[in-house]
């Protein structure tokens, strides 16, 4: 069981950005709109590729990660924009054979 406080990881994979000529972002616009989501409970670790997101987070969902990160792409975007979060567990899991 999870305990109060406890910094979790996870990775927040944004849908449909940098392909092709949709939604172009640098790395360096994509950590300057991520540090607005930061705070006591949430930090960004790391930017993988411009659309994944490493972060860790204590007392909130995962899917309020996503909320957040997402509201940040609208506004910068001017359209709808959708975000995908999961534990390091989930994913560590997904590479096991």
């Amino acid at each position: 069981m999870a305990k109060k406080d406890e910094w979790k990881r996870g990775v927040a994979f944004v849908r449909g950005i940098n392909m092709f000529d949709n939604a172009k972002i640098t790395k360096e616009k994509m950590r300057e709109l991520c540090e607005k989501i930061e705070d006591k409970d949430l930090k960004v670790k790391r930017i993988h590729r411009t659309d994944n997101v490493v972060f860790k987070k204590r007392n909130m969902h995962y899917a309020t990660v996503g909320q957040r990160l997402e509201k940040v792409l609208e506004k910068h975007f001017d359209k709808k924009m959708h975000v995908t979060c999961r534990s390091m567990r989930t994913v560590k899991g997904l590479t096991r054979n």
